[in-house]
Order: structure tokens, then C-alpha cells, then sequence
């Protein structure tokens, strides 16, 4: 366990270290990440082609993947519209005009399709060829210090984190929401608790999650994580636009740990700048959690 939560816990406090106000760099990383991610989905989807009985788990996939989505998601979001509820923060300007959807949903429809490439490949090498089981752990501890070294330099200080007190709170309600998801859903599919909690803590940073549980419980359990998180990522285009201007908790955080990368252009767009403290908080907290909580999971027995 110990020697997990190292090898999640020190590239991100190594690369949270680094300063810089090099834009090149920075650019550079954000590009090296993406590229890091790619190779880490197309592994994955490797994995999952090679596995003999896989006509019969793809259906199991669906639906361990969709239990989950409704519990986990479904917790978020009524903890949350709740908190909206008892301690309302009505936007103070109008939204601005939107990014379209048209241009966003895309990107996460490549991210499906690397899986698949990955998924088309290792059934044509299955017999030939196999990856090394380290392979993605070593690509995730660099993408995890690429991903420190943006948080530090994303002009978020520390002040803005820890005294948000509506972040904080959010950050909170999140957490034990998706954890209760993840136990209700362990329920229903009768799975073990730990196999639950652990698919609820990726919190939507499904690189993190998905390549974790396959290192521990083989790339079924790694594709049900990746297909519960990008969904988040997905679902969120909606509620944020919906939900921001007279529930601001809710829609910032539905998002998850996207709230401080791919959704954070949606959340400005819809809340504003005044919304920004909050994303900037609450998706600070939800990018530091989920590797540990991810590694005490995985590395509990069953």
C-alpha cells in the first residue's frame, strides 16, 4: 500500500514543487499530458482486448459502469442541489455566451476511441504480443508530475484553497456522496464494498482511476472506472449551464476533478469570474484526494 501511494503521491508533490512562468513550457506539458494520456487509454483498451472470455465481460462492463454512474452521480448531485438549497448563492451577472458542446464532446469521443484502437490491437496481437505490467505505471507517474506541476502554476494559490469555505464544504459533500455511491452500487452489483469505493474515488479523473484498477483487479475493473469518470466529464457539459446561474454548487460540482481542467473554460463561460475561487478550490481538493483514496482502495483486500 505504502509503496503505492509513494509512486501516485511523489510525482504530484515533486512537480507541485516546480515553479515556472515559462508559457512554452507550460504549453509543453499540457501537450506532453495529453500524449501521456493517449498512451495510457490505448494500453488499457490493449489489455481488455486480450482477454479470453471477453464476449462475456463486455456486458458486465455496461452494466457495473452504468450502476455505478447513476449512484455515484446521482448521490453528487442531490447532496449538492441540497447544500444549493439550504445555503443558496444566485449568480450575480448573466452568463455569457456558451462554447459550443458541438466543439467539446469531440475531445472526449477521441478519448473512447484510443480505448477502442487499443482494444482492435490487442485482440489482433493476443497470442503474440503482450505489454509489460509496468508500463503504464511508469507513464502515470509522469503524467501525474505534469499534472503537479500545472496545479502549482495555474495561478491558484494557497490562500484562495484552504479559506474558500463554500469549496471546502463542496469538497466535502462530494467526496462522501461519490464513497456512498460507490457502497450502494458495490450493493446492488454484490461486489465487494472496497471494489465500489474504490470506482467512486476517481472523482472524474479517469487516467488516474482507470489505469489504478487495472494494476490491481485487471482491465475489466480498469475500463468500468474510465467509462464512470468520462461520463462525468460528459454529463457535466449539460449541467453546467443548466444548473450555474441559481445553483452554483451543483454545477461546479457535478464536474469533479474536471472542474479545474477540461470543464474549467464551461464553468467561467456560465458562472464567470466570481465563480472561479470556487472552481479553483473545490478542484484543487478533488485532484489531491483521489490518489490516495484510489491507492488505500485498491490496496485493501476484498
Amino acid at each position: 500500500m505504502y509503496e503505492g501511494l509513494l509512486i501516485i503521491l511523489v510525482p504530484m508533490f515533486v512537480g507541485y514543487a516546480v515553479k515556472t512562468q515559462n508559457q512554452a513550457i507550460l504549453h509543453a506539458l499540457g501537450r506532453l499530458t495529453m500524449v501521456l494520456l493517449y498512451m495510457i487509454l490505448f494500453s488499457m483498451g490493449f489489455s481488455l482486448g486480450q482477454l479470453n472470455d471477453l464476449a462475456q465481460q463486455l456486458p458486465q462492463i455496461g452494466v457495473y459502469a452504468l450502476t455505478f454512474i447513476l449512484f455515484t452521480q446521482g448521490f453528487n448531485f442531490i447532496g449538492l442541489l441540497v447544500y444549493d438549497k439550504l445555503h443558496p448563492q444566485p449568480l450575480k451577472h448573466h452568463a455569457e455566451k456558451m462554447p459550443s458542446r458541438r466543439r467539446i464532446l469531440p475531445d472526449s469521443l477521441k478519448l473512447c476511441t484510443v480505448v477502442a484502437i487499443g482494444f482492435f490491437v490487442g485482440w489482433l496481437m493476443k497470442g503474440h504480443f503482450a505489454l509489460s505490467h509496468n508500463t503504464t505505471t511508469y507513464v502515470l507517474v509522469v503524467m501525474i508530475f505534469c499534472v503537479g506541476v500545472q496545479l502549482r502554476n495555474n495561478g491558484i494559490s494557497m490562500r484562495a484553497v484552504f479559506f474558500n469555505k463554500r469549496g471546502l464544504t463542496m469538497g466535502v459533500i462530494f467526496m462522501l456522496t461519490s464513497l456512498l455511491g460507490g457502497i450502494v452500487g458495490a450493493q446492488v452489483l454484490s461486489v465487494p464494498v472496497v471494489q465500489g469505493l474504490a470506482v467512486s474515488s476517481g472523482f472524474g479523473w479517469y487516467s488516474l482511476s482507470s489505469v489504478t484498477l487495472s494494476n490491481a483487479w485487471g482491465p475489466i475493473w480498469g475500463s468500468i472506472a474510465f467509462f464512470n469518470d468520462l461520463s462525468r466529464e460528459l454529463i457535466s457539459l449539460f449541467i453546467i449551464p443548466l444548473f450555474m446561474q441559481n445553483y452554483r454548487s451543483t454545477a461546479v460540482g457535478f464536474a469533479g476533478a474536471t472542474a479545474l481542467d477540461v470543464t474549467l473554460p464551461i464553468i467561467q463561460k456560465a458562472g464567470g469570474m466570481e465563480v472561479l475561487p470556487l472552481a479553483f478550490s473545490f478542484g484543487f481538493i478533488t485532484n489531491i484526494t483521489p490518489p490516495i483514496l484510489l491507492m488505500l482502495f485498491t490496496s485493501s483486500p476484498l
